[in-house]
């Protein structure tokens, strides 16, 4: 099995941050771009293309992604859990 993504030549934010200065504006970007897409990953969707809320386990700075457009993308999903609700409402995790 594969998983084919996009190549983000920016690399991690770790290695962003370590070879660019970057002004106050730009760093906030990135910040809220992580911080939404973090907030992405625990919103449970429903309806007829739903999506679990999943916990990644493992957020930092070298598995978060930088895209050329100065935005983030949440990577390296191999922690992660998806939340599934159950009919007592109690909470169950499923490693994915």
């Amino acid at each position: 099995m594969l998983l084919i993504t996009d190549y983000h030549e920016n690399g991690s934010l770790h290695d962003y941050l370590q070879t660019r200065v970057l002004d106050p504006t730009s760093l906030l970007s990135l910040a809220l771009s992580a911080a939404s897409g973090v907030a992405h990953l625990h919103t449970e969707i429903f309806g007829t293309r739903s999506k679990p809320a999943i916990s990644h386990r493992d957020i930092k700075s070298k598995n978060i992604l930088v895209k050329r457009n100065g935005q983030c993308a949440i990577a390296d999903f191999g922690l992660a859990v998806r939340y599934i609700r159950s009919v007592l409402d109690c909470v169950i995790f499923i490693i994915a």
